[in-house]
């Protein structure tokens, strides 16, 4: 995304294992940053009440506190450290706490190498953004509130994604694509890229079905009106969106909602059409989370 590391971007790296610890802070630092490395929670957060830090990754399962400790008295405190939470406990609860905190990406263990410094280039590229809001964080209810750019698009994917570990992995990919796609275009055409307005998304999931809800800030649109799109075009000129998004300047593509149609099983919109539904059913043996109806709280 453009970023040059530089020694001037300070990064925390806090693992008590002491392999990972030291495999992460050499990698960042052959890529070029500053980095400290500590092996415990209490060390973590003294450094990150000091100024200066611009990332940190933490290991959640430390010495003194957690790295969702860390991270939630790091938000309390308004420190502007961007953090990346590493860990093997990829359960939907702790997922969630890392969302519901804030955390800027969640990687599980074990992690490619270069993952770190991709997500470290990802996260310094950027000036500061809103926040993704969370309205619930419930293993069968997630809301929030996405700010309109492919950045928080993407990492809000990623964070999804990890909610659906313990289904078949084509139909995680099914699902992911499609989802991808919903939101891309409502980031794209619905918010306009711009960071100060927002996309609301929920993911439900029973034990039957996995159900989207994306509702995008625009005014809607018309599949007629649709000329930068697969799905806008006549039988006889099925790509000649693709022209047209070559005389816009936007990215390649266009085969969005044709693809989403193909991998929904219900497709629903609005009559307006900025808010969309997609539901895919579930087999009996890919369906392991309880309904909603069954969950006490």
């Amino acid at each position: 995304m453009g970023h040059t590391p530089t020694v001037t971007n300070k990064v925390l790296v806090a693992d008590d294992d002491s392999t990972t610890r030291f495999a992460v802070a050499r990698m960042l630092q052959e890529a070029g940053y500053a980095v400290t490395a500590v092996s415990n929670g209490i060390q973590a957060l003294r450094h990150l009440e000091q100024p200066g830090f611009d990332l940190a990754f933490l290991d959640i399962w430390m010495p003194e506190l957690t790295g969702l400790e860390v991270l939630a008295r790091v938000r309390a405190g308004q420190i502007q450290a961007k953090i990346v939470i590493m860990t093997s406990d990829d359960t939907p609860e702790t997922v969630l706490r890392a969302i519901r905190e804030q955390a800027y990406e969640y990687l599980t263990k074990p992690f490619p190498p270069k993952q770190v410094v991709e997500i470290a280039k990802r996260a310094l590229a950027l000036n500061a953004s809103p926040p993704i809001e969370v309205i619930s964080a419930m293993p069968h209810w997630v809301e929030l509130l996405v700010p309109c750019t492919r950045e928080a698009a993407e990492r809000v994917q990623s964070f999804l994604m990890k909610l659906k570990a313990d289904l078949p992995d084509d139909l995680r990919e099914t699902i992911g694509s499609a989802f991808r796609e919903l939101l891309l275009n409502a980031v794209e055409w619905g918010g306009k890229l711009d960071p100060n307005r927002k996309v609301r998304i929920a993911q439900v999931r029973s034990s039957r079905m996995l159900l989207y809800r994306v509702a995008d800030p625009g005014p809607g649109f018309t599949f007629n009106g649709l000329t930068h799109a697969a799905v806008g075009q006549s039988s006889a000129e099925p790509i000649a969106h693709v022209a047209v998004r070559d005389q816009l300047g936007i990215r390649p593509g266009g085969f969005g909602i044709a693809i989403t149609r193909a991998l929904a099983d219900e497709l629903l919109y609005n009559e307006a059409q900025n808010e969309v539904i997609f539901v895919k059913y579930l087999t009996p043996a890919s369906a392991n989370v309880p309904d909603a109806s069954d969950i006490h709280t």
